[in-house]
Parts: C-alpha cells; structure tokens; sequence
C-alpha cells in the first residue's frame, strides 16, 4: 500500500481510541522551543490538578503553512484529541475564571530542556515548544524534574479512551463519561474548546469543581 493510499485511509477515519501513535522526523520538528517567562505567580498553592486535552484538527485550521506547527499540523500524522497541559490549579482562580491567578513559572525562566527529554511524549503532545512550555509554566510548580512531570502526564492520559477528533468540547466530555467506566459519575471541565479532567494532589480522580 502506497503512503498516500495509507495517508488517505487514515483521515478517513475517526480518530480515537488509546494512546496516540506518531511518526517522529526531526526535519518536522520546532527545534526554536525555549520560552519566555510571561509572567510567574510563585506563592499561590496547587489545590488539585487538571488534565486538559485539545482537539488537534481544529488547533490546526489556518496553522498548516508555519514551520513552528509543522510535526503537529503538517507532517503527515493524524493527531486527534491531544494533551495540552497537566495544569496545578488555583481552586479560587477556577471557580472566579481568573486565569491569571493559578500557579505559573514557579520556578523561572528554566533552561532550554534536551531534545531527547521531549521526543518520547511528542505523539501525546505534538509540540516541542508545547511541552518545554508546559513544562516551566506549570510543571516546574508541582514537580522537581521534567521527565517526572512528564511520565506522570502520560501514565495519567493513557488511562483514557479519547473521542473522535469530529467532536466538539462538550460532544467530547458527553462521550468520555459514556465510553470510559471511571469518569461516568465525575465532572469534567469545559474550557471554550478544550475539555478537562480533574485530579486531586495524590492523582486520584476527582470531579472537577463547579462553577
């Protein structure tokens, strides 16, 4: 079978299921991902935490030309619903919506991470310069390390079966309480797009708060 035949059969489909699987070529890869501190909120407390996932079609629309997204939205993969963060919470900034006052660049401005750090977690979240973001935004408040952070991320979103990329945000959260036994009694997070899952300090599940 010919890899665009292939390339065909898979945007076909309805992506979801398990853990994403991707075709990693450094030539596609934003090798420019170091950050900048934007701004640092260091004395406020993680009281739970959130796993939040974006729709990677969408994130993609009117991005497929800019080399800074190429792995993510031209490279040939067919990425679905994708980990955008494992966010520690502010629960008062949730509830308020103030999105500036959660836990961020707790530790800095960090140094630029290995590139060998990143690659293994690109197929869940498809950005170089997503996860060394990720990473000093919000990682570096909860965690002592990078890989630590990003292994827990990972052992936590393989938990899940993931909808089809077709739906929308709260189609989605509709469809994670149906097809995944754990989460049918608990309460996910809509965030415009994106949807959330909730955990407490221990990563035990929980429902998210109520607004």
């Amino acid at each position: 079978m010919s890899r665009i035949l292939y390339a065909l059969i898979l945007s076909a489909m309805p992506l979801c299921g398990l853990a994403q699987q991707c075709q990693i070529d450094d030539s596609n890869l934003n090798l420019h991902y170091d950050q900048q501190l934007d701004y640092q909120n260091v004395d406020i407390k993680t009281d739970f935490f959130m796993l939040v996932f974006s729709n990677s079609r969408r994130f993609c629309k009117g991005r497929e030309e800019q080399p800074k997204f190429k792995f993510q939205c031209a490279s040939g993969n067919q990425f679905g619903w994708v980990v955008h963060g494992l966010w520690g919470e502010s629960k008062a900034a949730y509830l308020s919506g103030n999105i500036h006052q959660h836990p961020r660049f707790c530790q800095g401005d960090l140094p630029k991470l290995a590139l060998s750090t990143i690659k293994p977690y690109l197929c869940m979240s498809p950005g170089t310069a997503l996860l060394q973001g990720e990473w000093e935004k919000h990682g570096a408040c909860d965690f002592t390390d990078a890989k630590s952070y990003f292994a827990k991320e990972q052992s936590l979103y393989q938990q899940f079966k993931l909808p089809p990329v077709h739906l929308n945000a709260s189609q989605a959260i509709k469809w994670m309480k149906q097809n995944n036994v754990k989460l049918k009694d608990k309460w996910l997070s809509k965030q415009g797009s994106e949807f959330g899952i909730c955990f407490d300090k221990k990563f035990s599940l929980i429902s998210c708060p109520k607004k």
